[in-house]
């Protein structure tokens, strides 16, 4: 029997009475954000490699089941739809771990920063320190970006699936949350009321991505306490190709 939906904004990858056998007050709550463009599924994988956990994923506007829903591009709001969504879940002692992947990252930082209690670890994947990184894909804001652009964004991150979709259902499915997306990190980038996690923090890079460097994605250790870097082979979305090593390492800093 599937766990009831609480809050459109958080979708659970697994169903609670999965778990492992650990009372439903103490098992840890993984709650991930996904990338730019991205659904809830893109960290489905996690629930199978973290069973200790309840894995919840971020499901923004305009996508999926959310798909008629109006987008959200700005910061503030889409964290205050989790914070909220959060706090219709059931209580737990168990530790509470956010983790992001790309804008996700992003995303999540700004979570952790505005969460009521300060989550116990904080995963950063691919994503550079806000402010100190800014940048346009394609040099041009993302209002201005027409469709090739977007497609010329997708295949130059070699966006996994993409091949395998017709091209007008990419244009029609994923491009338009893509294109909110991206304004949500302009509205990132222009904030000026930084503040920074208190939580330990968790960074991870990969080798051969294409948009942040592994020395870009580690100078967040100039303004957070990180507990572990790790690197993974592979480009911009090496996080769903290591999904094991990644969960090893959460265990590892928790």
């Amino acid at each position: 029997m599937s766990a009831p939906i609480t809050d459109p904004w958080l979708q659970p990858l697994r169903p609670p009475a999965q778990s492992a056998a650990v009372a439903p007050e103490r098992r840890d709550r993984l709650v991930c954000w996904p990338p730019a463009g991205g659904s809830a599924t893109f960290f489905h994988a996690f629930a199978a490699a973290l069973p200790e956990a309840d894995v919840w994923a971020v499901q923004p506007p305009g996508r999926a089941n959310r798909r008629r829903t109006p987008a959200v591009t700005v910061p503030e709001e889409a964290v205050d739809g989790v914070l909220a969504a959060l706090d219709k879940l059931p209580p737990t002692d168990g530790r509470l771990i956010f983790m992001g992947h790309s804008l996700g990252a992003a995303m999540t930082h700004l979570l952790a920063t505005r969460a009521p209690a300060p989550p116990d670890l904080v995963v950063l994947s691919a994503w550079p320190v806000p402010g100190r990184f800014v940048r346009q894909p394609l040099g041009k804001p993302a209002a201005e970006l027409d469709t090739d652009d977007l497609f010329a964004f997708l295949r130059s991150l070699d966006t996994p699936g993409l091949a395998e979709l017709d091209d007008a259902l990419v244009a029609e499915y994923l491009l338009p949350p893509l294109r909110s997306d991206l304004l949500l990190g302009e509205g990132l980038a222009a904030m000026t009321d930084r503040a920074w996690t208190k939580s330990p923090v968790l960074l991870v890079a990969a080798d051969d991505d294409p948009v942040f460097s592994p020395a870009e994605v580690a100078a967040w250790a100039d303004v957070v306490d990180v507990r572990e870097r790790l690197h993974l082979g592979g480009g911009h979305f090496a996080l769903s190709a290591h999904v094991d090593t990644v969960a090893e390492a959460i265990r590892r800093a928790l």
